[in-house]
């Protein structure tokens, strides 16, 4: 009888098991319904769909943000993540490195983690007209990370345009049809830029802010 009642308890575990592996089997292979992605700027909705498992409505549960970023093994995206919503839906974020300047000597973009990809894409980003020497270059990427994109995005054209006294020194040639120059210790200043040029009554010229802080007033 100890040996029946032993047996009938173990089934009884055993099924019990089953029936919760089973469940658990049904609850991750529900597929995806819909799919929302966000942030994204160097490919559309439809291209990172159809590069990924998303093209499939993947497994709502088992689908991960590190598999997305794998699948696509692009150098401009940092980061994926998935947030999942009621009815079935995927909502996938997209995290880029920021595109800082587009570089006129080999036309490429050049990205804040300091990448360059070809410049095959309709972005509205500064020009840098001439070559910088490699002993600058990687700090002015470092630097111009630092400033607001609403202050890059008034940049036109940036030229490494050093003198006898500073070989730091860039200039700036703005939307507004200002100019800046500005030396790489002092770059963080352009996030002033906004606030300056405010106190500058509506005159065009040239604002240094590699020394003295001043602006001069064209002809």
């Amino acid at each position: 009888m100890k040996k029946r009642k032993g047996l009938k308890k173990f089934l009884k575990v055993l099924l019990a098991l089953i029936v919760i592996g089973l469940i658990i089997y049904a609850c991750f292979s529900v597929k995806t319904k819909s799919i929302f992605i966000y942030n994204n700027t160097f490919l559309s909705d439809q291209e990172i769909i159809d590069r990924t498992s998303l093209k499939d409505y993947p497994s709502f549960f088992l689908t991960t943000g590190s598999k997305i970023k794998d699948e696509l093994n692009e150098p401009f995206i940092k980061d994926v993540k998935i947030k999942r919503a009621f009815l079935l839906e995927l909502h996938v974020e997209i995290e880029e490195y920021r595109p800082l300047f587009i570089r006129q000597e080999n036309n490429t973009i050049v990205l804040e983690n300091k990448v360059e990809i070809p410049n095959n894409y309709e972005i509205s980003l500064p020009i840098l007209i001439n070559y910088v020497p490699s002993t600058k270059y990687d700090k002015f990427i470092e630097e111009l990370a630092k400033i607001d994109k609403s202050i890059t995005d008034k940049i036109s054209e940036i030229k490494y345009d050093p003198n006898d006294y500073d070989e730091d020194r860039f200039l700036l040639y703005m939307n507004d049809k200002n100019a800046v120059y500005i030396t790489l210790t002092k770059m963080d200043l352009l996030n002033k830029y906004n606030e300056l040029i405010t106190k500058i009554d509506g005159n065009e010229g040239i604002l240094y802010l590699d020394s003295g802080n001043y602006f001069e007033v064209k002809d």
